[in-house]
C-alpha cells in the first residue's frame, strides 16, 4: 500500500488517487455516512457505496461485513435483526460515539478530496488544455 503523502507537492498521481483512498478511513466514513440516514444492512452499504462513488469504488462484503462488526465493536453503529429468528438481515444505525468518529473522520478526509480535486483539475488542463 502506498502512505499518503501530507500534500501534493511531490505526490504522484498514485499517491493522491490510491493512497488514501484505500485507507483505513474511507470505507468507515462512507458506512457511518450511510447509516446515519436511515438503517441500513451489508448488502445494501454495498449498493450505496458503489453508486455514491459513481461505480469508481467498489467493496466486497469480505470488506464490509466484518468492518461492521468491528464498528460495532466500539460502539459506533448498533445492530438490530430483521427477523430475530431466521437472521435475514441485520441493520445498523449510527450510536452518539458513531456521530463523534463520523465528524471525526470527515474533518481529515475533506483535505484529502481537496487534494484529488486539485490534481484531477490540474490533470484536466495538462491533457485537454
Amino acid at each position: 500500500m502506498v502512505e499518503p503523502m501530507s500534500s501534493t507537492a511531490g505526490a504522484t498521481p498514485k499517491d493522491v488517487f490510491f493512497g488514501e483512498v484505500k485507507s483505513k478511513s474511507v470505507f468507515p466514513l462512507l458506512i457511518l455516512h450511510m447509516v446515519r440516514r436511515r438503517p441500513e444492512y451489508g448488502n445494501s452499504i454495498i449498493r450505496g457505496i458503489k453508486e455514491t462513488t459513481g461505480g469508481v469504488m467498489s467493496v466486497s462484503p469480505n470488506a464490509v461485513y466484518p468492518l461492521l462488526r468491528r464498528l460495532e465493536e466500539k460502539g459506533y453503529v448498533t445492530g438490530e435483526w430483521e427477523d430475530p429468528d431466521t437472521r435475514s438481515r441485520r441493520f445498523y444505525t449510527i450510536t452518539p460515539l458513531g456521530e463523534e468518529k463520523y465528524a471525526e473522520i470527515r474533518e481529515r478526509f475533506e483535505a484529502h478530496l481537496l487534494r484529488v480535486q486539485e490534481a484531477l483539475e490540474s490533470l484536466r488542463r495538462e491533457i485537454y488544455g
